[in-house]
């Protein structure tokens, strides 16, 4: 009996004993990896701190999304967490990082058109509608998140653009601030829309279209998910006068220049867990400009606009992924230039993508289901031996897809726009192909309510 109750003693007093272990404690976080990139700037994106008490069960949970919103910041290349023991039920978490180059003095090489389609099938692939020249731009400047750029260019568009964005300038890094200018200037410019195609004019003796913008923004950010930005920018435009003789209401009334001071306000809660090509989470954006709004504007046009997106994993490589957005403005009048509904950006119907479709309102649904056939990294050390390009990241895609759209236009028959004012369905098929530096090719069949179908190419998510 004495020997027992011993036994029992010494198992009482083991350290530990009588503890739960179903659960861990932070103690510290270490950062390996970062050889520019500041700590902070990574702490910044963690819903975790010293002391936390973490359950077993929620652990791989924790370290994946943490480990997607450090990715997110689009600093690394690959992202890995780990919690290592301490001591008996405390852990400290290692953090390690594979930067990317940050530094990329690029030589211009591009399309002038609002994207390859119309290049490809409208302007019959002319070589005349090519930018060149370079673009400067430094994605992690002083190793916080600051981004710095400079673009040089020529060809169709002639442009100076440069841009300083400052993601944190107070202590509890909740604030940033954008400053940017840009000029440019084209001999040849579009000036009207006929039947749902741009109509351009060119002189090559004279400049056709110049314009100026300078301004300045503030981002904050209190919370991981939420960022309400506020900017306030000059816009001047001028056209030679041949473009008003053909369209008196380019910039309305006949005039050959405009100007307005622009107010605009947008707010973002991103909850996608990848950023650059999404699988699971959401996405909500919600925008208000103000183009005039003093006695010096030439105009005053106000425009809301609302963005949702939702992606489902459905399990074994599916996903599923939704997006509705809405646009609406808000003028007495619209003049030609200020006017845009479908066929610019990614705000247009799949199948529809050789035509621009104006209007002062536009409701857009997207709709598209994928599979995932390949993940891999193609590892070249031999071929470029830097580290940041020692592997590329590949994933292919297939999918399919159907989109809804409707545009609403005042006065459709001036521009002979058949299709403003009528519900556009389009589908197909596709494969994506995600690389380098969120990189996303697609390539897409796609067919219209006029049984239109073709093949295209984009470097764009769809959603």
């Amino acid at each position: 009996m004495r020997f027992l109750l011993f036994v029992i003693l010494v198992f009482l007093l083991q350290p530990g004993f009588g503890q739960s272990s179903d659960f861990i404690i932070l103690n510290k976080v270490f950062i390996s990896g970062n050889k520019r990139t500041v700590d902070r700037i990574i702490l910044r994106e963690l819903d975790l701190k010293k002391g936390d008490t973490i359950l077993l069960t929620d652990v791989d949970t924790i370290l994946k999304v943490n480990r997607n919103r450090i990715y997110n910041t689009r600093l690394f290349n690959e992202v890995t967490l780990t919690f290592l023991p301490d001591s008996i039920n405390s852990n400290n978490l290692l953090i390690e990082v594979k930067e990317r180059w940050y530094i990329f003095p690029i030589p211009i090489f591009e399309l002038a058109d609002r994207s390859f389609n119309e290049w490809w099938y409208n302007q019959n692939r002319s070589l005349k509608r090519i930018n060149y020249g370079i673009r400067f731009t430094h994605k992690n400047f002083r190793g916080r998140k600051e981004e710095l750029s400079l673009t040089l260019q020529s060809g169709f568009t002639q442009k100076l653009d440069i841009g300083y964005n400052i993601p944190y300038i107070n202590k509890k890094q909740t604030w940033g601030s954008n400053l940017d200018f840009s000029y440019d200037q084209n001999k040849q410019t579009s000036y009207a829309t006929n039947k749902n195609r741009q109509v351009f004019i060119r002189n090559e003796n004279e400049v056709m279209r110049e314009r100026y913008r300078a301004g300045i923004s503030f981002d904050y950010r209190k919370f991981f998910f939420g960022t309400h930005s506020f900017g306030l920018f000059y816009n001047y435009a001028s056209v030679h006068d041949s473009i008003v003789i053909l369209n008196p209401d380019y910039f309305g009334d006949g005039r050959v220049n405009q100007q307005f001071l622009q107010l605009n306000y947008y707010f973002t809660f991103d909850k996608r867990d990848i950023r650059a090509y999404a699988h699971k989470g959401f996405y909500f954006k919600f925008s208000y400009d103000q183009k005039g709004f003093t006695p010096i504007d030439d105009i005053r046009i106000a425009s809301f606009d609302m963005t949702y997106g939702k992606y489902l994993s459905l399990g074994r490589h599916f996903y599923l992924a939704s997006l509705s957005k809405g646009k609406i403005y808000l003028a007495d009048r619209i003049p030609y230039y200020n006017r845009r509904a479908f066929g610019y950006d990614q705000d247009y119907v799949r199948g529809y993508d050789l035509y621009v479709i104006d209007g002062e309102r536009f409701l857009l649904q997207r709709l598209t289901l994928r599979k995932k056939l390949l993940e891999t990294n193609l590892h070249i050390e031999s071929l470029l031996p830097i580290k940041q390009f020692s592997s590329i990241p590949l994933s292919l895609y297939i999918n399919t897809y159907y989109d809804l759209g409707y545009s609403y236009l005042q006065n459709p028959g001036a521009t002979r726009d058949f299709l403003s004012n009528e519900l556009l369905r389009g589908g197909g098929i596709g494969l994506d192909v995600v690389t380098y530096y969120d990189s996303v090719i697609r390539f897409e069949y796609s067919i219209n309510k006029m049984l239109e179908n073709r093949i295209y190419l984009a470097f764009t998510k769809d959603i």
